[in-house]
Parts: structure tokens; sequence; C-alpha cells
């Protein structure tokens, strides 16, 4: 989800499922909550950092989240046909007009991140992140305290 999100354009295959299970594991998938809404708005985003939910592709695709979706077996042929497209374009102008474009779309980006990424530390501390990652890498569900 991290690559997908922090790509320009993203081609998936039927077969690719998404999805945030941090949740599930006490943890808190921090940067997304900058990026996601502001992809695929408020609602669905909340639903997917929510409720650890898997998704497969066309679900991404109709929500926003991926720009294309195609057979398994065509998906590198997909990939290298958009990257010939965009080479083709002039270089410059499509560097400096990736530029104007993400300074216009990502004006407190900045700030986001950084209060996103400071929530994820202070989770990341907490008793239940720890339960939530030692069950994790024991294979285990995680046992949550309910005081």
């Amino acid at each position: 989800m991290t690559v997908a999100v922090s790509c320009d354009l993203v081609v998936a295959s039927k077969s690719a499922t998404f999805g945030y299970p941090e949740i599930d594991n006490g943890l808190l998938p921090a940067i997304h909550y900058a990026h996601l809404p502001r992809i695929i708005g408020r609602h669905r985003a909340f639903d997917l950092l929510f409720t650890g939910r898997t998704f497969p592709a066309q679900e991404a695709l109709n929500i926003g989240l991926i720009n294309r979706v195609v057979d398994d077996t065509a998906m590198l042929d997909a990939a290298r046909q958009l990257a010939k497209s965009l080479a083709s374009k002039p270089a410059e102008t499509v560097r400096r007009g990736r530029a104007a474009y993400m300074s216009a779309i990502d004006q407190n980006y900045r700030r986001d991140i950084q209060t996103a990424v400071e929530q994820f530390c202070n989770v990341a501390l907490t008793d239940e992140a720890q339960e939530g990652l030692e069950a994790f890498f024991e294979g285990r569900k995680p046992v949550w305290r309910r005081d």
C-alpha cells in the first residue's frame, strides 16, 4: 500500500489485493492518514484504514486508488507500454509539470506527514502495539486487554 499511494500511476494485476492490516496488530498506517483521504476520500479511507480488510484490485480501481487493472499475464507489458508512453513526452515539460502538479495538490503535505508520523510513534510505544507485534511474529491472534 505504501508503494501504491506513493506512486503517480499504478497498474495492478487482476489477482492483486490491497489492505491495511496494521490496525489488527495494534499499529497505525500513519503515513497513509495523510495520503489516502486525498486519493479516495475521507469515508472510504476511514473504512480501509480502520477495518483492516483486504480488497481486490477491481475495488482499488473503482475507488481511485489505482489507475488500471490488467490480466495477470499482461502486467509487465501494460507497465512497459505506460512507461513508453510517458517516456515519449518532452522530458523537461513532464518534469516541470509534475513538480507544479505536486506543489498544487500537496500544500500541507509535510505538516500532515509530520503529524501522522508523530502519532505512529506514540502508538508504537503502547502495550497494545507490543502485543500486536509479538502476536504477529508468533503467528497468533493478539490478545487485547480491556481495562
